[in-house]
């Protein structure tokens, strides 16, 4: 690390009014808090340089943290993804730390699963910087303790210690003063020990791994796998010498930590890449039958699979999500034939995983969107005594196996194995859903899944850029306009609707405020069911935590697009007209 980078508050050039106005450009949800970071404000940029005012709020935060944690000499991992402006940002937040008396270890470039799991090791919390799968220029902070990001309630106390520290009068000069207090000394040493606190975060994470499996040394990985790292921080954890040491073949692409090559979300065409390397792969050897690609922090990975022709299909994110949670499930139900077994998912995760859910005996419950909501939904379901092998954000394909708390395509990859290792998994599984028995094969299982359409998480038709700020006020005119429209707009084959309504880990039944628990800024959702009382459909709405923007999607059960093209255009009119009533 650079020492230079760890000193550049001394002379940053910021006023108490460029501190505020960073500040609004800041989106501080549970779900992380990020901003376009890169000195040069274009959100695509690859420029290392940060913002001097930014800066400034990194060092806030850090101090935030540091208050929030609320021990005398806490132990903090400090880590972040691969993106350019993450060395100035940590050198910041390490140093502030420093000064503030905590014993601080550095990780350098981690994937954010590694760091979180490495927390565990004895630390009183983790600070992570990252944007996830944000574009380039973006990047924020994640912070949690116990190997998790830290809950809705606990993060607003967090928000609300760093927004005391912003709003002081003399905060810029305090924290300048702070930051050329830390000891040179102690920096230079924790910076130095990097690659050792590296080294430990990785033996750590792997074992952390095998655990999370229930797996041993013996364990294999029957086939071989095509990566395309992106250049995200998952090329500097365990994923190549870890799946080598099991047995996997691995070819890895654009696997130096910071070579971005293409959009960093792991969708779509974004997947292309790792889908043609999969083909020429399996053709050269037919052992490889997956592939993944990571976002820039990998916690999350979209697959792609052979097919029985040896074309390689990209597996979209709901049913990346159904295809591992199915196997943990029906692994969970085989171990516990009486138990109550249960998977806990957000609110717009596609009605596929209730259909395959019920063929399994499984019951599902429901949050808000959030990686924090539903785990902390996952541990009220085991402390009410369900078996919960599986949680997780179906709508971005982020499964997160227990006991992990973040989502992590190590844990999918030896999930996906277990179709191999635990015998009559495959053909269990096959049976329930009604497919055919016999040789193990991915895109098989995935064939044997019943139909559904759901708008993708990240396509352009899933956002809206709304002028109104006041999303409960929004609520209100698109419920006026829902009621009088939706019995002529009713999905076909569906005679029933109701109105879900999520905060928290909380979902509730209800039209109208009374039914949206406080502060009301949770997902809002239309569900459909047949004459039999089983769900059919849904529209989708919310406004997103980490960008300035409101998402809209819809799922519906069976292949009709056109079908779900008329309810989506007519989810984005209801919100449109529901945002200009408001201006």
């Amino acid at each position: 690390m650079n020492m230079d980078l760890a000193d550049q508050l001394k002379d940053a050039d910021v006023s108490y009014d460029d501190l505020q106005r960073a500040l609004s450009d800041c989106i501080l949800s549970v779900s992380g808090w990020r901003a376009v970071f890169s000195a040069d404000g274009d959100e695509e940029s690859h420029t290392e340089a940060v913002r001097p005012a930014l800066l400034m709020i990194a060092a806030m935060a850090a101090e935030a943290f540091i208050r929030y944690l609320g021990k005398k000499s806490p132990r903090v991992v400090v880590g972040s993804d691969a993106r350019p402006t993450g060395k100035a940002l940590t050198s910041v937040i390490v140093r502030t730390m420093i000064a503030l008396g905590a014993e601080v270890s550095f990780t350098g470039v981690t994937a954010a699963p590694e760091i979180m799991a490495y927390s565990n090791d004895g630390f009183d919390g983790f600070f992570y910087v990252s944007a996830s799968h944000n574009p380039v220029g973006h990047n924020g902070f994640k912070c949690g303790v116990s190997g998790g990001v830290l809950t809705g309630d606990e993060n607003e106390k967090l928000k609300a210690v760093f927004l005391s520290i912003v709003k002081e009068s003399d905060s810029v000069g305090r924290i300048r003063s702070l930051s050329t207090s830390a000891s040179g000394k102690e920096c230079m040493r924790v910076f130095s020990e990097m690659e050792n606190e590296k080294e430990k975060a990785l033996r750590y994470y792997e074992s952390f791994v095998m655990r999370t499996a229930s797996a041993d040394d013996s364990f294999r990985i029957p086939f071989g796998i095509v990566v395309d790292f992106n250049g995200s921080a998952r090329a500097a954890s365990i994923d190549i010498p870890f799946l080598e040491k099991h047995g996997c073949r691995v070819k890895a692409l654009n696997s130096i930590p910071g070579s971005i090559v293409h959009a960093i979300v792991p969708e779509g065409e974004n997947l292309e890449t790792a889908r043609k390397a999969l083909e020429t792969a399996h053709s050269e050897d037919p052992s490889f039958m997956i592939g993944y690609m990571p976002d820039n922090d990998g916690d999350r990975g979209t697959f792609v699979c052979i097919t029985e022709d040896g074309s390689a299909v990209i597996i979209d994110a709901q049913r990346v999500f159904a295809l591992v949670s199915s196997i943990d499930l029906m692994h969970a139900r085989l171990l516990n034939p009486e138990g109550r077994v249960a998977i806990a998912v957000n609110g717009p995760t596609s009605l596929l995983s209730d259909d395959i859910a019920k063929r399994l005996g499984v019951s599902v419950f429901r949050s808000d969107i959030g990686e924090a909501n539903v785990v902390m939904l996952a541990e009220k379901l085991r402390e009410e005594g369900y078996i919960v092998p599986v949680c997780g954000e179906g709508s971005n394909g982020g499964i997160i196996t227990y006991p992990a708390r973040v989502r992590d395509p190590m844990n999918s990859v030896m999930t996906i194995a277990k179709l191999w290792s635990v015998p009559g998994l495959y053909d269990h599984l096959m049976e329930a859903l009604g497919g055919e028995k016999g040789l193990v094969r991915v895109d098989s299982l995935l064939s044997a899944f019943p139909e559904y359409y759901m708008t993708p998480a990240f396509s352009r038709d899933a956002v809206l850029k709304i002028k109104s700020h006041d999303f409960d006020a929004l609520k209100l005119e698109y419920e006026k306009i829902l009621l009088s429209e939706i019995d002529k707009n009713m999905p076909s084959g569906c005679t029933f609707w109701e109105i879900k309504q999520y905060e928290g880990s909380h979902e509730e039944t209800g039209l109208g405020p009374e039914h949206r628990p406080c502060p009301s800024s949770g997902g809002y959702k239309v569900q459909f069911s047949g004459s039999d009382g089983v769900p059919a459909a849904y529209l989708w709405l919310s406004r997103s935590r980490t960008e300035p923007v409101c998402r809209v999607m819809v799922c519906i059960k069976g292949d009709n697009r056109k079908e779900h093209d008329r309810l989506l255009s007519w989810q984005r009119s209801m919100v449109e007209r529901a945002d200009r009533a408001l201006i």
